[in-house]
């Protein structure tokens, strides 16, 4: 019992040394995914409005062009450092005389904390070619731009972090934005409905998962159905989990005790097996006269004894003639 004991706890002390280690490593991987997963790679443009009469102003109360970006990340992404733009051949002309940027080329500063875009957030720039108003406020403007298309570069000037076609003419007659149907999702973009800076463009149209849930189940039933279904499949996986443990842990007790059995434990074990064989082949008679010995030996009366002995010395009845003591022979003692 003790060698199963500490065979069990040796198990258990192993099992939870691994089970610690491999957890750590798994956290320290997702950390490092969610720190080098997700980056500046994950920004995407979700909204452009050029021709601004008077949805949308600026700090400044002016009504000019203007895109959104939006964070699909879920953790915060830091934008500063990277460029905007509406020529891409910009760069490669640039840098030639003085290290100066290209034109057109807009490097966002690192002093401004609202840079720093939090999961699944959404960051307004303005298109007015007015850089020295601030750090939202780029050096073009689509208006004046030869091109069709906004870029956004990465810090180093090389990667194409996302490009953004529009429609330049029909945007320029038309108070309508243009951008994505769903947030984040490129290859769906197309005139919106709404103009919604610094919001979700499904915000409208949109249904919450409650409500859809309310909708598609209405009593409830699925999701009962849905819930017991987990908890008992959880059950099974911990029934089987145990009963695998209890199964491997016998084994290894097993196994243990045959590499420290001796011969006389053999021995007795198996005396001990022929006993139970003999046991089990005897028949009921036999059974009942061994009870009933048993009862009778337990339960029967029997004197009970003292446990003293008593020794009476007997008294003088015979000739004192016989005794030897008086037959022999004693030396006169002479008195004076």
């Amino acid at each position: 019992m003790a060698l199963r004991l500490y065979t069990l706890t040796s198990i258990f002390d192993h099992f939870m040394k691994s089970f610690t280690k491999y957890l750590v490593l798994l956290a320290a991987l997702l950390i490092t995914a969610s720190t080098f997963g997700q980056s500046v790679r994950d920004l995407r443009f979700n909204e452009i409005l050029i021709k601004n009469t008077d949805n949308y102003n600026d700090e400044y109360g002016r009504n000019v062009p203007w895109i959104e970006i939006f964070n699909t990340a879920y953790n915060n992404v830091n934008i500063a450092g990277c460029y905007l733009t509406d020529d891409t051949t910009g760069f490669a002309a640039g840098r030639k005389k003085g290290g100066k940027e290209p034109e057109h080329w807009y490097r966002i500063p690192k002093t401004d904390i609202h840079t720093n875009m939090p999961q699944r957030t959404y960051l307004v720039f303005f298109l007015d070619a007015q850089p020295l108003y601030g750090t939202f406020h780029v050096n073009f403007d689509p208006r004046t731009s030869k091109t069709n298309y906004i870029a956004l570069i990465s810090a180093d000037g090389k990667d194409l972090i996302d490009l953004m076609y529009y429609p330049k003419e029909q945007l320029m007659d038309t108070v309508l934005s243009y951008g994505l149907k769903e947030d984040g999702i490129t290859g769906e973009a197309g005139f919106l409905d709404q103009f919604t800076p610094g919001a979700s463009n499904e915000i409208l149209t949109k249904v919450s998962k409650q409500e859809r849930l309310k909708r598609d189940d209405p009593y409830g039933i699925g999701l009962a159905i849905i819930s017991m279904s987990v908890v008992f499949t959880a059950l099974i996986l911990i029934f089987a989990m145990l009963k695998l443990f209890g199964w491997s842990s016998r084994k290894i007790a097993q196994k243990n005790a045959k590499k420290t059995e001796t011969p006389d434990m053999a021995k007795t074990a198996e005396a001990q097996k022929e006993g139970e064989k003999d046991i089990e082949q005897m028949t009921g008679e036999e059974a009942a006269a061994i009870a009933t010995a048993l009862h009778l030996h337990f339960n029967s009366m029997h004197d009970e004894e003292s446990e003293v002995i008593t020794i009476n010395m007997p008294s003088k009845r015979y000739s004192p003639w016989a005794q030897k003591e008086l037959t022999m022979k004693r030396t006169p003692v002479i008195r004076k």
